[in-house]
């Protein structure tokens, strides 16, 4: 039985060790990238400490991380980005109580409002099936007639529907306000008829059964059967002890050992196999989502070093 709870104890312990040890690993590189960032920040190098950040961001969204990186964007002038930003940091203070953080976010973010520049899409005539894009990305029809923060510079706009002649523009952002974007009427190709698309256009979303979820499954399903195992050969070293405990001399002291050896065997089993199982949840449960969100002192250096 000793042995049982002793194997129950270490089964808990792997299981609890997988997911720690791997976030604690996230923490310990976000800190240093972090720490780089905020470095090459205070030397005035924007553009490197900018990717520094974003890093770290992605291995720990603290708002301390996303002031930091917020500021970063708006020395180098990613001003829809650096706004995004200190609304995303608010919001995480705001749910950790850091207040102070909160302040300054909503702070920096207010000031950056005049500073904008936005992009509204108007669409002269729309048909079955029109894809809106941006750089690349697709505009919700939610979206059109709204304007829309963007970070200055060239943007391309595209608007393309099946049995249509698509249709392109690149324009170049340089200051603050609304600049309107009208997408004439398709034409319709000549001898072709247009295929209708869905109504709300958008990308087909990837397959939900990843090979990363496959592979989630394997390891944990490998895992149990190792843990199995060890429970199987935990019962066998338990049979093994109560045999010897009805035993005398030499036989006694052999099965005694034999049992604390198919013990300890059984415990490695059992830790490896739960490791294994942990490791397959994991992997689950970070596999990447088949959606996506897309996401005046600025002459100053932000000097807050919180992580």
């Amino acid at each position: 039985m000793r042995l049982l709870a002793a194997a129950g104890a270490l089964v808990s312990a792997c299981l609890a060790a997988a997911p720690a040890a791997a976030q604690a690993e996230d923490q310990a590189a976000a800190r240093v990238l972090f720490a780089e960032g905020r470095r090459l920040m205070k030397e005035g190098q924007y553009e490197q400490a900018c990717p520094k950040l974003e890093a770290a961001s992605k291995l720990h969204p603290g708002s301390g991380v996303r002031l930091n990186l917020a500021d970063c964007f708006e020395h180098i002038g990613r001003i829809a980005s650096a706004w995004a930003e200190f609304g995303e940091a608010a919001a995480v203070a705001k749910q950790s109580n850091r207040s102070e953080d909160e302040l300054e976010a909503h702070k920096r973010q207010a000031a950056l409002e005049p500073r904008l520049s936005r992009v509204l899409i108007r669409v002269t005539r729309s048909v079955d099936g029109l894809v809106v894009k941006r750089d690349g990305r697709i505009i919700d029809r939610g979206a059109w007639d709204t304007p829309l923060p963007v970070d200055p510079g060239n943007v391309a706009l595209t608007a393309e529907a099946a049995g249509y002649a698509p249709w392109s523009q690149s324009i170049k952002i340089t200051a603050p306000g609304t600049t309107n974007v009208v997408i004439p009427a398709l034409a319709q190709l000549e001898g072709t008829t247009a295929t209708p698309a869905p109504t709300e256009p958008h990308e087909k979303p990837p397959s939900w059964w990843t090979g990363r979820r496959a592979l989630g499954v394997a390891m944990t399903g490998a895992g149990v059967v190792g843990a199995a195992v060890g429970g199987v050969l935990a019962l066998s070293a338990k049979s093994q002890y109560n045999t010897a405990e009805n035993e005398s001399g030499a036989a006694r002291h052999n099965d005694s050992v034999s049992a604390v050896n198919t013990g300890n065997v059984a415990s490695v089993v059992l830790c490896v196999g739960a490791g294994v199982a942990a490791g397959g949840l994991v992997v689950w449960l970070t596999a990447p989502s088949t959606t996506t969100t897309v996401g005046t002192n600025g002459s100053q250096l932000f000097v807050r070093g919180t992580f």
